[in-house]
This record gives structure tokens, C-alpha cells and sequence, in this order.
């Protein structure tokens, strides 16, 4: 996310404005409150990586899962591995660097997969909707996003898609940010437009019942300090102390993000 407050120009219209938000406040208003079709979605996208290279996920690791990649030591190597959102490759690649051999990665953007081919050329890459998974059911052993869920105006049915696609005894661990956290930096920051790029944030009791309506439990996971990305958003004087910010000691309600594994119940 942009949070310095610069001249730029709208990611739609091209509009020229002065903000710290992607788009204009006539964009941002006209899409208010209504379905925003995936093709003006998978713009917006491709225009950040084109133009905020330095915050995008395809630019840069800004926003590491390490509670989750230390958990995925833990699984057999020969797992059949899809990342929803792949991004620049930055997660597949640690997943090659763990041992993982059977890896795919899905994103919307045209942007990103190139740049995901080649951090991590062993990956299978495509292009596809996070909402309609162009698999067949029981694909996968391990499904895994890194700040996608948020993204998705379907998150029933890409809950739906992914249960589909795992197989028995499979999980999807995922890594989004706390509504309850998220919702007060953005009206501190004036941000108007962050409906658009998050649509569906969560809370903690929020995330356990929409995975448990999709016949997915929920083990929360203990971050230990805050991501690149999350420090940049601290004012410079207090990044010091935010380095050392005890995450592991909140409860998942007051942490920034959640990590979460999820496996499948019956």
C-alpha cells in the first residue's frame, strides 16, 4: 500500500490528484457499493505493479509469512502445492528452497507472472481467478495465500473453490490482515478507496466462522514481529520500538495480520 502523500495519477482514469490512495475520489465513488468487474480489478492490479513497483507483491517481499513458511517445514516434500496469488514467486521460491517439487502458482495479473517465472522457474504458472480455481477436485495436497483473501469481492466462493480442490487431510494456510486493526489505519490515513483493493477483510471470529462454513477449521499461528511492509506504515521516529513490538505475546485479536492454518474437517 502507497501511504506517502505525493502528486500522482488515478490507476483508472489517470486522473491527476494529490492523496496518499490509488484512485481518485470520482473512481473510488463510482465503484462504491457495487460489484467491480474483474476486468477493471486485474487493471487496478496490473497498474500498481507497473507503477508502485517498490510496494507491489510482484516488486518486492514486503510482506514475508514467516509463521507460515516455518510451519510448512513441517509437510512432506512430494505435497502437490498451490500459491492463490503468487505474486513476484517470492513464496514459491522459499518453498523450492524448503525442498517442495510439485509447486504451482496462480495470479490474476499479467504482471506477475513473468517475474514469478523466473525467481522461481520450477513452478508451474498461470493465469486464472482466485474464485473459479481452473483445477480439478482434490487437486492439492496444500493450497497457501499470502495477503489475497482480502482482495477477493468472492470470498464464499473462493473458500468454496478451495475446499474443493484440496484433498482429504489437506489445508490451506493463509496470511491476510485484521479488519479490526486494518479499518482504524485506514481512516486515520484518509484512505477513501480501500474498499476497492479490500473488500473482504476479517476479524479473528469472523475468519474462524467463514472457514468453518466451508468445512475448514482454524489454528492460529504466532507471528513474531511486524513485516517490512507494517513497519513502513509506523511514523520513522517509532520504528525502532515497533521493531521489537511483542507480537507473539497478543492475543490474534490485536495483532496487525493473521496466519492461519486451516485444515480440512468433515
Amino acid at each position: 500500500m502507497v501511504v506517502e502523500r505525493s502528486a500522482r495519477r488515478c490507476l483508472l482514469c489517470d486522473r491527476s490528484f494529490t492523496g496518499r490512495t490509488f484512485l481518485c475520489r470520482p473512481c473510488a465513488d463510482r465503484y462504491r457499493a457495487k460489484e467491480v468487474p474483474i476486468e477493471i480489478r486485474r487493471r487496478f492490479y496490473e497498474e500498481i505493479d507497473r507503477r508502485y513497483p517498490s510496494w507491489s507483491n510482484t516488486g518486492g517481499d514486503y510482506n514475508p509469512p514467516a509463521a507460515l513458511l516455518g510451519t510448512l517445514a513441517g509437510y512432506p516434500r512430494q505435497s502437490n502445492v498451490l500459491e492463490i496469488g503468487a505474486g513476484g514467486g517470492f513464496n514459491l521460491l522459499a518453498l523450492e528452497q524448503l525442498g517442495f517439487t510439485r509447486l504451482f502458482g496462480l495470479d490474476l495479473t499479467q504482471t506477475s507472472l513473468p517475474v514469478a517465472a523466473r525467481r522461481s522457474p520450477t513452478a508451474h504458472l498461470l493465469a486464472a481467478d482466485a474464485a473459479t480455481l481452473p483445477f480439478t477436485d482434490g487437486s492439492f495436497d496444500l493450497l497457501f495465500s499470502c495477503d489475497l483473501i482480502e482482495h477477493l469481492p468472492e470470498l464464499e466462493q473462493h473458500l468454496a473453490e478451495a475446499r474443493r480442490v484440496l484433498r482429504p487431510g489437506g489445508a490451506y494456510l493463509i496470511k491476510t490482515p485484521n479488519r479490526s486493526a486494518a479499518e482504524i489505519y485506514y481512516r486515520l490515513a484518509g484512505l477513501y478507496d480501500a474498499y476497492f483493493w479490500h473488500p473482504s477483510m476479517v476479524s479473528e471470529d469472523e475468519l474462524r466462522t467463514v472457514l468453518r462454513r466451508h468445512s475448514f477449521g482454524s489454528v492460529f499461528l504466532s507471528p513474531e514481529a511486524l513485516t517490512p511492509a507494517q513497519l513502513r506504515k509506523v511514523p520513522a521516529p517509532l520504528r525502532r520500538f515497533a521493531k521489537r513490538l511483542p507480537l507473539r505475546q497478543l492475543p490474534p485479536q490485536l495483532r496487525p495480520h493473521f496466519e492461519v492454518v486451516a485444515p480440512v474437517i468433515a
